[in-house]
């Protein structure tokens, strides 16, 4: 999916990105930034295959010159990618180059709603930390310092920004603020607060937005699932084709999720230090990436059981397994915890993602939200 028509939805960001072309009025460097499964590098690859196309429409490229043929299997010469990655056996000097082939499968595999654990599990990275060091700065800085080889615009993608270190962002700032003539920069993000702030000053930000639930419903009917699960599908998914894609394959990517989710619950009622301790061992064995993950779904679970408790089992978005525990959970997440729990969670989340020791982040974790699940209304 690279061009504007195969990219499910985002009809507002693509007429923005054309008008903005057309008009002159393109910015050097832009950051999309949205959640994640909304398609965000697949507009990034459409909007340069269609500036770089010579024979565009007014709302696409034309899909058949050698430019489009080329941005089609991922080979353009004047196109570059910087992505999150680990060092090869420990050489420290590791760029993203040294990873173009399994970038490319990637890209062409995955497809282009992949996420950062899609890309992890595909290098096989376990418990490794992934970054995007400084010397991949100097090899961005050489790639757009050479002539474009195909005449044109030169365009470097970077993909999951919030992993640039900040020696990195600090080599690429000039650049950045003033590229070589012709040199488009898209950052895309799922995590704009974590994009350090000497980015963000250099940077247009532009919000790519959950897909659509119709849109969504669409593109997964287009792919031989039947109307009604579709919508269904669509509903649960909450504009992440990623997921959706998973789950019309008849798996559940957020069933360990869940599952992990619901245990912590029971073991937080029961307060029993031995069975948290326990609990917190296990999750402490995930790695950091997987933690966070966690973090995050217990947000949303948060979030969805507040909403069937004030707004109604309908309007949630969860599956079977979700439902089923939340017809008892949902009324102890009110107006008198909800804040806190999310304040909270938030707080172990980023905890977390500073390298802090998890075992002791989760258990302290744990009896903060023991606490304000017993909160009740004074009598």
């Amino acid at each position: 999916m690279i061009s504007f028509g195969e990219a499910i939805g985002q009809h507002d960001v693509k007429s923005r990105l054309i008008r903005s072309f057309s008009e002159g009025k393109l910015a050097h460097a832009l950051l999309f930034h949205g959640p994640e499964g909304n398609g965000a590098l697949s507009l990034a690859l459409a909007f340069c295959r269609y500036i770089a196309c010579a024979s565009r429409t007014a709302s696409d490229a034309c899909g058949h010159c050698h430019t489009c043929r080329k941005f089609a299997s991922i080979q353009f010469a004047d196109l570059h990618f910087t992505f999150p990655f680990f060092n090869k056996q420990d050489n420290k000097s590791t760029v993203c180059n040294d990873y173009a082939r399994e970038w490319r499968d990637f890209l062409l595999k995955e497809g282009l709603y992949g996420e950062v654990e899609n890309w992890r599990r595909l290098l096989d990275a376990d418990k490794k930390q992934l970054h995007v060091s400084v010397y991949e700065a100097g090899s961005i800085m050489k790639n757009l310092s050479l002539k474009a080889y195909e005449g044109g615009y030169k365009f470097q993608i970077i993909w999951r920004a919030e992993y640039l270190r900040r020696d990195t962002a600090n080599k690429l700032l000039k650049i950045v603020e003033e590229p070589p003539d012709n040199t488009l920069f898209i950052f895309i993000t799922d995590s704009v607060e974590n994009v350090l702030p000497t980015i963000l000053s250099r940077v247009q930000t532009l919000h790519v937005p959950a897909i659509a639930d119709k849109d969504l419903a669409e593109a997964l009917e287009a792919a031989g699932i039947e109307s009604a699960r579709a919508e269904g599908i669509a509903h649960y998914c909450a504009g992440n084709w990623n997921l959706a894609l998973q789950l019309a394959g008849s798996s559940d990517p957020h069933a360990f999720l869940a599952q992990q989710f619901q245990l912590w619950m029971r073991q937080c009622f029961k307060r029993s230090a031995s069975e948290l301790v326990r609990w917190c061992d296990g999750i402490s064995a995930l790695h950091r990436e997987e933690q966070i993950n966690f973090l995050d779904y217990a947000l949303e679970q948060v979030r969805q059981n507040a909403v069937i408790n004030y707004a109604g089992g309908s309007l949630a978005r969860m599956n079977a397994l979700e439902q089923s525990f939340s017809e008892k959970f949902a009324p102890f997440i009110n107006h008198l915890n909800i804040e806190d729990l999310y304040s909270e969670i938030n707080r172990a989340r980023s905890d977390i993602g500073r390298q802090a020791y998890s075992k002791l982040v989760f258990f302290d974790l744990s009896l903060k939200v023991y606490r304000l699940l017993c909160r009740k209304e004074p009598a």
